[in-house]
């Protein structure tokens, strides 16, 4: 991904030899020292030279990628912001092309690969169908393919990718096709066809060399250490990480250092170097800490815990796991969990090509209806014999336009029958992708403490036999049971608080379902049944505030009135934690009407409000936007469960900015036993 930056080729002339210089030099630099680059192009945007739309946008790429190496991300994504206004100036598909494909580079250096990906997307969105911009086509998708790879749908991203290659291997342009093998073969070793994959990685570290591409063959090295790694051939995968960080110094690639040196300690690991994977994970830290580089740093931090666990050095493997849950919590409040807009993208096309579809079908058989009726006018004007012959004609004209509508018709069934098992493909990929994204987040959650936990018994389990030890040598002093009963003091407090949390969040997670059961059935009047409840909710969380107003009318119901309370409790609970911290006069207004045959209730509080764009990801189980406070995000989910799942309803959430929030709800009168 990173390395297609490099690949898109300007083809534009230039007058002016001097600025064609300047630029390159730029290019070079934007590796080598990002900090000059940037110094570099200031000092061209202040001098008097008259630069093209195209001049400006490789200046403006240049500088968007320069900060985001130097970790300036927000300045990154607002600086390609230029780009679209020029775009939008000159109405070049290209320059829109740069635009989504510069601000995927910056999404991707920020390890927000569902952004990253849903900016590909667009950019191939762009230049597709076009003939003439079948490279750039060939770029995107690549990265789309890419971009799989990392989210580890690897059958997806080998189409992608066999997609592309079909297209740049009929180009000249051999650091495009290079690229391309590699990723590809990237792909493979995902799927594990590890001969397939060594033959596409050889392919392309050979295009490279002979072309003489020495930084870019650093991701052949990489990719292929890795495949050799998998294969437990770790005298091959050493050397080939070691040539990738030697090519990444010399260009004075950071990131991709700290990626190739984390490679090669787990290389180490295996191969029982202790010693060596020290030295380098300790080099790593410090880069990383330098770069503020989170990401890197919690996985070195993880790193050299187990190197000290192996060591059977609990002391330490105790002091590296606090720094590891430290570093750990910054990058999860850091990332954002997007949606994998693609399929959302790509279901919304195909809806709108059925709906296109279906209208000219229309048309045509309209305009077979007029020709018939103008036939018909002709034949009533001519008399005589010609009337007879007009009809002979008119009979056989109609005849085959109604096998032409009939075949129309069958054409637009079939159509219409495929697109909608191809939405459903793509419903079926969101779920998954919704479940994998479910798990991996609870196996986060749940792993941390676990280790930590670990580490704390090991510790114990350590300072227990090294005070045997004093015992039995009659050597003991106060100042040694002083600091024994310390450590394990700390030792069972850091255990204890783990597991607590482990079953915690066990016990939280069991809530998304377990809430769905045990409820009893039963008739009740809603309005009367809220009015007690909310009141007897304030007293529970121990709050005189907020003001609860309670409006509408009495409605009988059939449903579950006991996980009613608990959505109100957990929405009620949800606007004291999160909406009311800076409001003066907190209220809640709910709202009860029957409407057609169903209930409707809104839930209103005059709170902080929520961003627009997280809107749609609040009942996503552990979603919160408030990390680190003790609260998992699944307060909400459990509220979705309950009202759709459970009393078969519908719930909304809808932010109104600057006065707070709304939820409104839908409930069937009466609740079908399920």
């Amino acid at each position: 991904m990173f390395s297609l930056f490099f690949l898109v080729s300007f083809s534009w002339a230039s007058t002016e030899k001097t600025l064609l210089e300047e630029l390159a030099s730029i290019e070079s630099l934007v590796v080598a020292d990002p900090e000059q680059a940037l110094r570099v192009i200031e000092q061209l945007n202040k001098s008097k030279v008259q630069l093209t739309a195209v001049q400006r946008v490789k200046i403006i790429r240049h500088k968007v990628v320069a900060n985001t190496y130097l970790n300036h991300h927000a300045l990154a994504l607002e600086t390609i912001e230029e780009v679209k206004g020029i775009a939008n100036l000159a109405s070049d598909k290209v320059f829109f092309w740069h635009y989504y494909n510069t601000k995927a580079i910056v999404y991707w250096h920020m390890d927000n690969i569902e952004e990253s990906l849903n900016a590909n997307l667009k950019a191939y969105g762009v230049v597709k169908s076009i003939t003439e911009f079948s490279n750039f086509q060939a770029i995107s998708q690549g990265n789309v393919g890419y971009a799989f790879i990392k989210l580890g749908f690897f059958k997806q991203a080998v189409s992608y990718l066999e997609s592309a290659l079909a297209i740049v291997i009929t180009n000249d342009n051999v650091t495009i096709l290079a690229s391309t093998y590699n990723n590809l073969g990237e792909a493979y070793l995902g799927v594990k066809n590890y001969q397939k994959s060594a033959e596409l990685l050889e392919k392309s570290l050979a295009i490279r060399l002979e072309h003489q591409l020495t930084f870019h063959s650093s991701f052949s090295y990489q990719n292929l250490g890795l495949l050799y790694y998998q294969q437990q051939q770790y005298q091959k995968a050493e050397a080939a990480f070691n040539k990738a960080i030697v090519i990444r110094e010399q260009a004075g690639f950071v990131k991709g250092i700290l990626v190739s040196k984390l490679a090669l300690v787990k290389v180490y690991i295996a191969s029982n170097k202790p010693v060596l994977a020290e030295q380098v994970i300790a080099a790593v830290i410090v880069a990383a800490i330098a770069q503020n580089n989170n990401t890197s740093l919690s996985k070195a931090y993880n790193l050299q815990r187990q190197i000290y666990a192996n060591q059977a050095d609990y002391h330490r493997a105790y002091q590296v796991s606090l720094l590891y849950q430290q570093t750990l919590e910054q990058v999860v409040s850091r990332k954002t969990s997007a949606k994998l807009a693609s399929y959302l993208n790509t279901s919304e096309a195909i809806s709108k090509d059925l709906n296109i579809l279906t209208l000219e079908k229309n048309a045509e058989i309209k305009a077979l209806q007029v020709n018939s009726e103008r036939q018909k006018v002709k034949i009533i004007l001519i008399s005589g014999l010609g009337m007879v012959i007009i009809l002979v004609v008119f009979l056989g004209t109609l005849q085959k336009s109604k096998k032409v509508i009939a075949k129309s018709n069958a054409e637009l069934s079939l159509t219409l029958t495929e697109l909608q098992q191809t939405q459903e493909k793509l419903v079926k990929s969101g779920k998954m992708s919704a479940l994998t994204t479910l798990v991996s987040r609870m196996a986060h959650q749940v792993n941390t403490p676990l280790g930590i936990a670990v580490t704390g018994v090991s510790h114990i389990h350590e300072r227990v036999t090294y005070f045997g030890r004093l015992v039995a040598g009659e050597g003991l002093k106060k100042s040694d049971i002083d600091s024994f009963m310390t450590d394990l003091n700390k030792g069972c407090e850091l255990s204890s608080n783990s597991m607590s949390k482990v079953a915690s969040l066990i016990s939280q997670f069991k809530m998304i379902s377990a809430n769905l059961e045990a409820e009893t059935l039963q008739e009740f009047e809603i309005f009367d049944h809220i009015s007690k409840h909310t009141d007897l909710i304030l007293i529970l969380l121990k709050q005189d505030k907020p003001v609860i107003n309670i409006s509408g009318s009495k409605v009988q119901m059939q449903g579950y009135p006991e996980a009613l309370n608990k959505v109100f409790s957990q929405l009620i609970a949800n606007s004291i934690d999160h909406a009311f911290a800076q409001t003066l006069t907190p209220e809640i207004e709910i709202d009860i009407t029957k409407v057609n045959g169903h209930i409707e209730i809104t839930y209103q509080d005059n709170g902080k409000g929520i961003d627009s764009a997280i809107v749609n990801d609040v009942f996503e189980p552990f979603y919160t936007t408030n990390m680190g406070n003790k609260n998992l995000g699944i307060g909400l989910s459990i509220v979705y469960n309950l009202v759709v799942q459970l009393m078969q309803g519908n719930i909304q959430c809808i932010p109104k900015q600057g006065k707070g929030i709304m939820f409104c709800i839908t409930l069937p009168l009466s609740v079908k036993p399920t």
